[in-house]
C-alpha cells in the first residue's frame, strides 16, 4: 500500500492509526509531497 500526503503529521495522526488497527502498518509505503509527481515518479519506475 503507497499512502501519499503533502504532510508526515497527517498522515501519522489520522492514516497509521486506521492502518495499525487493522494490521496494516508494516505494508504502508509512505510518500510525502503532491500526488501527481509522485505518482508519475512511481511509474517510470
Amino acid at each position: 500500500i503507497t499512502a501519499i500526503d503533502l504532510n508526515r503529521e497527517t498522515f501519522d495522526n489520522i492514516g497509521l492509526p486506521s492502518m495499525k488497527e487493522a494490521g496494516l502498518d508494516h505494508k504502508i509505503d509512505f510518500l510525502e509531497g503532491e500526488a501527481l509527481p509522485l505518482l508519475d515518479k512511481l511509474l517510470e519506475e
